[in-house]
């Protein structure tokens, strides 16, 4: 029998209370806990508005109406709200709202359960009483599984009230005892108040997270002093009940168990001093020990689940004790590799080299720290391969730590040497502060002299930003302001989201603060504009840093007035990868790495498999499971096609015939999908044309159609928008409607109206969500005004303050001082004409001097006690010494209270965002398919991580950094598969030394995706199964061959075997030679945006007129490719005479970072025109011609492809042309006919070329001029 201790109730409450609250108003580490003392003072607030100021002529003072009204026909806020209660139809004539829906039956019920719950924690618990314990929490778990939002979101914001007794009863059963044999009855009633802490919908509604939270701080109590006895008490509990198996069944014990680890793990992830508690260990081991001693059946979803969650309980608890390195520096012998050094080395540890140097990564700061900036010291940068040494033992924290650094690396290495040179140059030569045409190296940068913080603004919708003012650049001396206006609307530069760095110098050091661009603003008539002022400009940006530092030397440029140099980094955009190194961050502070057993796979044993021995996904793993083919039948006269994977394996060729024989998918599509369905971990490669994307939606659809699996929606996720649209587009096209876009960079017409952002405009918010809004809106404006008041203090602060901004501070910290200057007298007479204060510090001539003057030799300490005496005994220069001390230190007290208004209100604006997030989730659970670039995913973990989606699709995953692949594994996903191809292009990468491409990048690899690195292998461990598409539909059969020495499997279907000929040529495929050497031939090859060949340029644009000129060709059939963006430059100038040309977005990016515009060729020129104006007339031969660099036409094709090689030199260096990757990617984009044109003895020097060029030979298909020849004459 269950039963309470006590007395221990009633003392709890009054005794423990106090401690709880104060917990609450901690910011422990747990989503929203910290916020609480902050959401508590919303009720305080107003929104300040009277009747008196509402109109006559509308009660509720406003002509816009009230949405809600409008919605529902009723108003909670009555006559108090602000907007109108009329409606009117589309001929303004006045309506009657509409009536409240009648409320239904079952809505009748749910209501009225709610209430009869809520009565239960309006009183505070009795000793002893079972049957409320019982029926509350079964009660609540009615709620929670019943189909009311507002009811659901109102039990935990019931159980966190205050006003209620929520907390007391969960303290009583949190401290209930059992007596002899009341086991059972103990479990029983423990058993739904797990299930209502487990909820989904406490768990996953983003908008009562901040009241759930408060809830597991109220389990923990201090450091898990309530939480981890009661767990202990439970699982004792449990193990009595199971030795009693009469009381109760397997199924209820495992249950059990699963709630207790969830429960557990949650706690642990909010309340982190809980990782510290003495007996947590014990409790672990006996959750461990339970699973063995109950005998979990194998096949259960608790034998899957239970031990994962103990796997991430145990890393949390070792990582918060600083387990998870070795302690023991001992010397690791690496293991060799063709390229990496296999003499023994030690471990190296990084700590120490600066500020910003730690052995924890998530202790690392995103942006590189001032200290960091200026060490010198050798950054460290661990090596991918596994056999080398490194200081975490534990390969999945390894792993991520090795992607963490090396990804940061990759993006701010070089900046931050060429930084760190730059700030100190400053400190050696102040005058480079002028400078506007500074040197960046290798890097991309522009900078502007003479940059000052202008002013600082607040609103709560934005956030504070500052006002930047800077000198123009140099060529705008003599263009008109409407010039200047559009060049700065056409400009790529200064775009929002761009990182900026403002460095300032103080007289003895360099400074710098990080900012992003907020608002770009090219008109004339707005405020803060670029174009105001002939010779500055004004940019708006904002702090790229939370830190009180940043703000601090914010604040103190703006009140000095002191000037510097902004250096614009304009390929740093901060949102492109600050979500997923925070999300790496958190992986590894949760130790949380899925499907860690085939990412990191074990060494190969002597005489095994070489490949890993992969299981179906943990959903289809059950006997009756079974994947349904009936949505992709073509002969459905054999009946529905199943596939059980408990039965079936991926090799299956009986099932693999019957796949082949009754759907559109060719042999190897049939493997593969198989494969993929089969397989918790897939990867799938597809050469070019092979269909990867066909066979990607017929897979799709197969998972769609599992309906019993609960799969929730598919997330598709790609690198790149461009390849995320192209493969949603296919989808949509297949008669799959349910698609959502995450993200704003889609230029798909298709996907237009299944945008996240539009499609979530159409969810209502709940009541509860209603309230939390309006008190944050409430609580923001006040903030506001507020932080405006502090703002206009800090303006009168600068070199000469007023006393407005300066008496509050003088009257709190220096009363004496601030006597003197009152405006009345001691006989009561008022001092006119101004403020004393103002008038003394305007008042320079000699005063009698009533006490000793003030010496240079002593203190501020003595000057202020000097001033206490008499502040107008002061000499001139003393007076201006102590009223810069009083402002510098009135300039830090304005700023503290500045930071922590400013951490307030992003409080409130994260308690709107929640809201708004969960409305977003609503509308995600309910797709089918979503699509997300891995970028987008990161930035939207929050909330796709309780969308419980068990399936992801990778597409293009050879082209995904690991990192990125890493960041994108939600913890909810049970199937991952992945379809690429690592033998065409790799990643990109920004820091060359760390690439496969160069000698020093063989350590790290980064541009080796996590496909290519489980495709290939690595030396001496398994291997990842790859299925193989190996029937091409693409390329004429003399194309193709090109690139089977890569793809020895690959087939050509007949299809390609009839293609037709090119007309007006006289050979399909063909090497168009030439010695004639590339511009600047000379040129450092570092320099690779350079490259270019006017030869080429002319031979491209005569072939392309030629071929037009034959009328068969429409506008998508040819294109032109060349590897260098210096090269695309030329052509589109040179061809535009001629065609419409056409760029895709990425090429235009590719050019705008090269520092190219429409009509110039040289970066930036001072005589370049605005942007990319169209011209007015074109002497067109066809409706468009697309041109494209190598690396951008991925994914691509077209039915003729001109290339121009470019490079031809002395050397033969045919630069990054020598990876097999790229050549792949070049040789296989045409279909009916490729021309190249190239000096074939530079491009003979590297093997893959060699082989083409001889392959070409064989049938005299390489010469040094085009055979043509005209249709009508053959």
């Amino acid at each position: 029998m269950a039963s309470w201790r006590g007395d221990t109730v009633s003392r709890g409450w009054q005794g423990g209370d106090g401690e709880d609250v104060s917990w609450r108003g901690r910011n422990r580490d747990s989503r929203g806990t910290g916020r609480q003392s902050s959401r508590r003072s919303f009720g305080s607030h107003g929104r300040g508005r009277g009747i008196g100021e509402r109109g006559l002529g509308n009660p509720n003072g406003s002509d816009e109406t009230c949405r809600h009204f409008q919605r529902t026909g009723n108003c909670s806020r009555g006559s108090r709200c602000r907007f109108s209660h009329e409606v009117s139809n589309a001929d303004g004539v006045l309506q009657q709202p509409r009536s409240r829906p009648e409320e239904t039956p079952d809505q009748r019920e749910a209501r009225n359960a709610y209430s009869s719950w809520k009565y239960l924690i309006k009183s505070r618990p009795r000793s002893n009483d079972i049957h409320t314990i019982e029926i509350l929490w079964e009660g609540a778990l009615k709620i929670l599984d019943g189909e009311d939002r507002d009811h659901k979101q109102m039990v935990p914001q019931d159980l966190e009230n205050d006003e209620f007794f929520g907390r007391e009863h969960i303290r009583v059963l949190l401290e209930m005892i059992t007596h002899t044999n009341g086991a059972g009855t103990y479990v029983k009633l423990v058993q739904p108040f797990l299930d209502v802490m487990t909820h989904q919908a406490l768990l996953d509604c983003l908008s009562v997270d901040t009241c759930v939270g408060n809830l597991y701080n109220f389990i923990s109590g201090s450091n898990g002093s309530r939480a981890i006895p009661f767990f202990q008490n439970l699982m004792t509990n449990l193990l009595e009940i199971h030795y009693l198996s009469n009381q109760a069944s397997t199924d209820n014990i495992e249950r059990t168990l699963i709630a207790i680890s969830t429960c557990l793990r949650e706690l642990l992830r909010r309340e982190r001093y809980a990782l510290f508690h003495d007996d947590l260990p014990n409790v672990v081991t006996s959750l461990e020990n339970s699973v063995a001693i109950i005998d979990v059946d194998q096949n259960s979803a608790a034998f899957a689940i239970i031990p994962s969650r103990i796997q991430e309980i145990q890393g949390m608890i070792s990582r918060a004790k600083g387990l998870l390195h070795q302690e023991d520096q001992q010397q690791v012998d690496g293991v060799s590799t063709a390229v990496v050094s296999t003499y023994p080395r030690e471990i190296t540890l990084p700590q120490g080299r600066h500020d910003n140097d730690h052995m924890d990564i998530t202790s690392i700061r995103i942006l590189p720290t001032e200290g960091e900036i200026r060490s010198e010291a050798v950054e460290f940068l661990p090596s991918t391969d596994v056999d080398q040494p490194h200081f975490i033992a534990d390969p999945a924290a390894r792993l991520l730590d090795t992607h963490f650094r090396l990804l940061r690396h990759d993006i701010f290495g070089e900046l931050k040497s060429v930084l760190g040179g730059l700030i100190l140059s400053i400190e050696a030569e102040p005058s480079l502060l002028e400078d506007s045409r500074l040197s960046f190296a290798n890097i991309r940068a522009h900078s502007y002299a003479k940059a000052q913080v202008a002013d600082i603004t607040f609103k709560h919708r934005r956030g504070l930003e500052a006002q930047i003012s800077l000198s123009n650049p140099p060529q705008f001396a003599r263009r008109s302001e409407k010039e200047r206006g559009k060049w700065w609307e056409m400009s790529k530069r200064l775009t929002e989201g761009v990182l900026l760095c403002l460095l300032s110098f103080n007289g003895t050091k360099c400074t710098s603060i990080f900012l992003t661009v907020t608002r770009k603003s090219p008109r004339f008539e707005l405020d803060h504009s670029l174009v105001l002022n002939k010779s500055r400009s004004i940019v708006t940006a904002k702090l790229a840093t939370g830190s009180f530092n940043d703000l601090e030397r914010l604040t103190l440029l703006k009140s000095s007035s002191a000037t510097g140099i902004l250096v614009e980094l304009p390929s740093v955009i901060l949102a492109t990868f600050t979500p997923i190194l925070e999300n790496l961050q958190d992986m590894q502070r949760l130790n949380r790495l899925p499907f860690c057993q085939w990412i990191l796979p074990d060494r190969r044993q002597f005489g095994s498999s070489a490949t890993l021995d992969i299981p179906p996904p943990l959903y289809a793993r059950g006997s009756r499971f079974a994947y349904s083919l009936d949505s992709i039948l073509q002969d459905r006269s054999g009946g529905n096609l199943l596939i059980k994977p408990s039965e079936s394996s991926f090799n299956d060729a009986g099932l693999i015939d019957e796949i082949e024989q009754r759907t559109e998918l060719d042999r190897g599509q049939s493997e593969a999908l198989l494969a993929a369905l089969s397989r918790e971990f897939c990867h799938i490669q597809g050469p070019p044309g092979t269909g990867k994307s066909f066979l990607g939606v017929k897979l799709v659809k197969v998972l769609l159609s599992c309906q019993t699996a609960r799969l929730g929606p598919i997330i598709i996720v790609c690198y790149t928008n461009h390849a995320l649209d192209q493969f949603l587009e296919h989808l949509v096209e297949s008669g799959i409607d349910k698609v959502i876009r995450i993200g704003g960079q889609s230029k798909s017409k298709i996907l237009d109206g299944k945008n996240l952002r539009l499609v979530s405009q159409g969810e209502t918010t709940t009541k509860p969500e209603g309230n939390t809004l309006r008190a944050s809106h409430s609580a923001l404006e006040n903030e506001e005004r507020y932080v405006e008041k502090l703002l206009r203090q800090l303006n009168g602060l600068g070199d000469y303050p007023d006393w407005r901004s300066l008496k509050d501070y003088v009257a709190q910290h220096h009363y004496k001082i601030y006597q003197q200057f009152d405006r009345f007298d001691e006989e009561g007479f008022e001092t006119v004409g101004g403020e004393p204060f103002d008038l003394w510090l305007r008042y320079n001539t000699e005063m009698v001097v009533q006490a000793p003057a003030f010496s240079e030799t002593h203190t501020i300490d003595d000057l202020i006690e000097f001033a206490n005496f008499n502040v107008h005994a002061l000499h001139g220069n003393e007076k201006f010494i102590l009223v810069r001390h009083l402002a510098e230190e009135a300039r830090k007290e304005v700023t503290d209270y500045l930071f922590e208004s400013i951490t307030r209100t992003m409080q409130y604006n994260q308690t709107i965002q929640d809201v708004y997030s969960d409305k977003d989730r609503r509308v995600l659970q309910g797709a089918d398919i979503i699509g997300v670039t891995t970028t987008g995913l990161a930035t939207k973990m929050s909330t796709l991580k309780h969308v419980k989606a068990k399936v992801i699709v990778c597409e293009e995953a050879g082209e995904v950094l690991e990192a990125h692949m890493l960041s994108a594994l939600l913890p909810s996903v049970e199937h991952v598969i992945s379809i690429g191809d690592h033998e065409q292009l790799r990643p990109s990468t920004n820091n060359y030394n760390l690439s496969l491409e160069s000698q020093a990048g063989a350590s790290y690899k980064i541009d080796r995706s996590q496909f290519e690195r489980l495709s290939v292998g690595d030396p001496g461990r398994l291997t990842l199964p790859v299925a193989q598409l190996n029937i091409q539909r693409r390329m004429r059969p003399d194309i193709s061959r090109l690139i089977k020495t890569i793809y020895p499997r690959l087939v050509d279907h007949n299809v390609t075997k009839i293609l037709a000929d090119v007309v007006g040529m006289r050979k399909n495929t063909y090497w168009l030679d030439h010695t004639n050497f590339q511009d600047n031939a000379n040129r450092d090859d570092a320099d690779k945006k350079s490259h270019s060949n006017v030869w080429e340029v002319e031979m491209t644009a005569a072939l392309v007129r030629h071929i037009v000129r034959q009328g068969i060709y429409s506008s998508s059939d040819v294109a032109v490719l060349t590897p260098y963006s210096g090269q695309l430059q030329k052509l589109r100038t040179h061809m535009g005479k001629e065609f419409e040309i056409v760029l895709s977005e990425r090429d235009q990016e590719v050019l705008a970072r090269d520092g190219f515009t429409t009509s110039d060729e040289k970066p930036d020129s001072p005589t370049s025109t605005f942007g990319d104006r169209k011209p007015l007339e074109k002497k067109n031969l066809s409706e468009f011609l697309r041109i494209a660099t190598v690396d951008n036409f991925q994914g691509e094709e077209a039915k003729v492809v001109i290339v121009s090689l470019v490079r031809s030199n002395k050397e033969n260096n045919v630069g990054f042309l020598r990876t097999t990757n790229r050549i792949n990617v070049l040789l296989s984009r045409a279909q009916h006919g490729m021309y190249l044109i190239g000096n074939s003895e530079t491009y003979s020097s590297v093997a893959m070329w060699k082989h083409v060029l001889g392959m070409l030979r064989e049938t005299n298909s390489v010469g040094d001029s085009f055979a043509l020849c005209c249709p009508r004459h053959p």
